[in-house]
C-alpha cells in the first residue's frame, strides 16, 4: 500500500496537505510494568509522518508518566485514583475533544472499563492489546464473559504470545481473523552486553558489591512474578555459595510482605531491594544472571531486555517465556515451583563460565532476529492501516 493512503488528504487554501492520523493509547496507569515499558517504545517508534500518538492513563501519575513526556508524547491522567471513577466522564470528554482516528487499549482495566465506553459511543477503529493469560479471567467467569463481550466490539486484538492468542480463541470464542500475534519487542541498541568496567561502575552506582556473583530479579512486586520463590532459591543457594548476592528491582503492593519474608529467611545481608530503577540498561549490567520464577507471562519485557544484554536467564518454562527462548540454547528453563531446579540451573551458570557465555550470546542473537522493536512497530502500523481502510 502506498504511504499516502495511510494519511488524511486535506485542503488548506487550495493546497493538499497529508496529515497523520491520531492514535490514543489507553492504559490502566503510568505505574511500573512491562506493558508500560512496551507502550513507551511503541509510541516512540511510530512513524510520526503517519501517526501521532497520545497516551491516557485511567488513574494516577506513576513513574512512567515523565518518561512519556520526555519522549514528547502528550499524556492524560483521567482520574486521581481508581475510586471515585472520574475516568468515566473524563474519558468520554477526551474522546469527543480529541477526535482520535484509532483507540488502542492496553491492560485489563482499560479494556474492561474504557473500551466498552468507546464501543457504546460508536467509535470505530478499536485495537486491543492482550499482554498475558491473566488468571483472574479463569477464576471469575463474569470477568471472562465481560472481556469476551467487549472484545467482540474491537476491530483487532493483538496477542503478545501464541499462548495468549490461543487463550482468546478457546476461552472467549473470538474469530481467528480478529486476533493477531505480535510479540513485545525492545530496542536492542539500548541493551548491550556489559564490559568489565561497565559492570563495576553499575554495581557501585546501585550499591552492590563489585566482586562476587550477582543474581537479579526484576519486575512488579505482585503474585504473578512469584518473588517468594526467588527468595526461597536465594536461601538455598547461599548455603553453597555464600558470596552470591541477590537483588530485587521493582515496586508493587507486595513489597512489605517480601521484605518481611526475606528477613524471616535470614536473607537481610544477601538480598537487596532496589525499588524502581530508572537506568534499565545499567540494571542488567549489574547482573551475572537473571532469575525469573513467574507463574505466568505473555512476552515479558524483563526477559527480552536481559537476553539483549547477553545475560544468562534462569526462568520458569511457562507459556510466553517458553515461546521466547529454548532451554539449554538461549536460557535455562525450569518447571514452575521446582526450587531445586532453579538452584541447580544457577549452580551450572556459576561454575561453568563457557555455558554462561554461550547462553548469553545465543540470547542476544534471538532478540536481534525476532524481537527488535522497529520491525514489530511496523506490523502494528499495518494493522492501523488496514482498520482505517475498512472504516
Amino acid at each position: 500500500m502506498a504511504q499516502q493512503s495511510k494519511k488524511y488528504r486535506c485542503l488548506f487554501g487550495g493546497i493538499e496537505v497529508i496529515a497523520p492520523r491520531k492514535v490514543l493509547h489507553v492504559i490502566d496507569s503510568f505505574d511500573l510494568g512491562g506493558a508500560q515499558t512496551f507502550l513507551l517504545d511503541l509510541v516512540r517508534y511510530l512513524d510520526p509522518s503517519l501517526f501521532v500518538a497520545e497516551v491516557a492513563a485511567m488513574h494516577g501519575h506513576g513513574v512512567f508518566e515523565s518518561s512519556f513526556k520526555e519522549a514528547g508524547i502528550v499524556t492524560h491522567s483521567l482520574s486521581p485514583a481508581k475510586w471515585p471513577p472520574y475516568f468515566i466522564p473524563n474519558f468520554i470528554r477526551l474522546m469527543q475533544r480529541g477526535k482520535f482516528d484509532i483507540l488502542h487499549f492496553h491492560l485489563f482495566g482499560s479494556n474492561l472499563c474504557a473500551k466498552p465506553l468507546a464501543i457504546a459511543a460508536g467509535h470505530r477503529a478499536i485495537v486491543v492489546h492482550d499482554q498475558c493469560n491473566d488468571v483472574s479471567r479463569d477464576t471469575n467467569p463474569i470477568l471472562l464473559a465481560a472481556d469476551a463481550l467487549a472484545n467482540r466490539g474491537a476491530d483487532r486484538i493483538i496477542a503478545v504470545a501464541e499462548s495468549v492468542r490461543l487463550y482468546l480463541l478457546d476461552h472467549e470464542d473470538l474469530p481467528d481473523s480478529k486476533v493477531e500475534m505480535i510479540p513485545n519487542g525492545i530496542d536492542a541498541e539500548l541493551f548491550l552486553p556489559a564490559s568489565s568496567d561497565q559492570k563495576c561502575k553499575s554495581r557501585e552506582a546501585m550499591g552492590l558489591p563489585t566482586d562476587g556473583f550477582v543474581i537479579g530479579g526484576v519486575g512488579r512486586l505482585v503474585r504473578q512474578k512469584n518473588f517468594k520463590a526467588f527468595l526461597k532459591v536465594a536461601s538455598k543457594l547461599r548455603m553453597a555459595y555464600p558470596e552470591a548476592t541477590f537483588f530485587i528491582a521493582g515496586s508493587g503492593p507486595l513489597e512489605n510482605e517480601l521484605r518481611s519474608h526475606s528477613a524471616a529467611l535470614g536473607l537481610s545481608d544477601s538480598v537487596r531491594f532496589l525499588g524502581h530503577v530508572s537506568d534499565r540498561a545499567g540494571l542488567y549490567h549489574c547482573m551475572d544472571a537473571l532469575l525469573m520464577p513467574s507463574d505466568f507471562e505473555g512476552t515479558p519485557m524483563t526477559l527480552l531486555e536481559a537476553m539483549a544484554s547477553a545475560l544468562p536467564v534462569i526462568a520458569s518454562g511457562v507459556d510466553g517465556i517458553a515461546e521466547v527462548c529454548t532451554d539449554g540454547h538461549d536460557a535455562l528453563l525450569v518447571s514452575p515451583g521446582d526450587s531445586e531446579g532453579y538452584v541447580e540451573a544457577l549452580r551450572q551458570i556459576i561454575i561453568n563460565k563457557d555455558l554462561s557465555s554461550t547462553i548469553g550470546t545465543n540470547a542476544r542473537r534471538t532478540i536481534l532476529d525476532r524481537y527488535e522493536i522497529r520491525s514489530l512497530v511496523r506490523r502494528i502500523e499495518s494493522i492501523y492501516d488496514e482498520i482505517l481502510k475498512n472504516n
